[in-house]
């Protein structure tokens, strides 16, 4: 062998290597899916169609998706990835049928049930939402979005109770998210649960001053406007 002979050779196989890597990575694959779908087709987006996602440009995004599912429509993620642009750009509608067509494929996260309940939320079909995030409780119960979600969607029905419980999990889960505290608040508030309320308002303000409180908290604690 001449000299340079085995390093030429080493870079050579190293070249063939990064280059039959980029290949096999080339599509977007689905985050925290079970390892058993990492070859399914079902769980692949190509970047053509995930890169105007990613980056916000929805119409494109919904026009790529759309192609991709002319060749091949039994993609969920693809469905799902479509439904969450028609989100962005408020066709809710259209959000909740993609959702569902993904779930009707076989993708069932804690995501796609949440978005879909918040899908149904804009659509002020709150007994739907409140399905919705149960799956996604279910599925994911350390998150604490998940149960303050759940919680919104038990207020929004008058179950004051019920969303007290899910807020209140959401509070033990995410003790630093402003959000979950308002959710316990304006409950509590409805239930006349007037301590709790106090309570998590206090929190709330430990956590973010300039929080904009719902009227009922306000209402009920006139100190607090600003």
């Amino acid at each position: 062998m001449k000299p340079g002979e085995g390093i030429g050779t080493f870079l050579l196989v190293l070249a063939l290597l990064l280059n039959f890597f980029t290949l096999i990575s080339s599509g977007c694959q689905s985050l925290k899916q079970p390892r058993q779908y990492d070859e399914d087709d079902r769980w692949i987006c190509p970047e053509y169609a995930d890169v105007p996602l990613r980056q916000g440009y929805f119409e494109e995004a919904i026009e790529q998706h759309l192609k991709v599912l002319a060749q091949d429509p039994g993609n969920a993620l693809a469905h799902y990835h479509l439904g969450y642009a028609y989100g962005q750009l408020g066709v809710h509608d259209d959000e909740a049928v993609e959702y569902l067509k993904a779930f009707d494929l076989g993708l069932e996260r804690g995501d796609l049930f949440y978005n879909l309940g918040m899908a149904y939320m804009e659509l002020e079909d709150y007994s739907r939402a409140e399905q919705a995030f149960h799956r996604a409780v279910d599925i994911e119960p350390s998150y604490g979005e998940n149960h303050r979600a759940l919680g919104t969607a038990y207020y929004k029905q008058e179950y004051y109770h019920d969303a007290i419980i899910s807020c209140r999990k959401a509070t033990i889960l995410a003790p630093d998210d402003p959000d979950s505290w308002h959710c316990l608040a304006v409950a509590a508030a409805k239930a006349n649960e007037v301590g709790e309320s106090w309570a998590a308002v206090k929190q709330l303000r430990n956590l973010d001053p300039d929080y904009r409180l719902d009227p009922v908290l306000l209402e009920l604690f006139p100190s607090e406007k600003k």
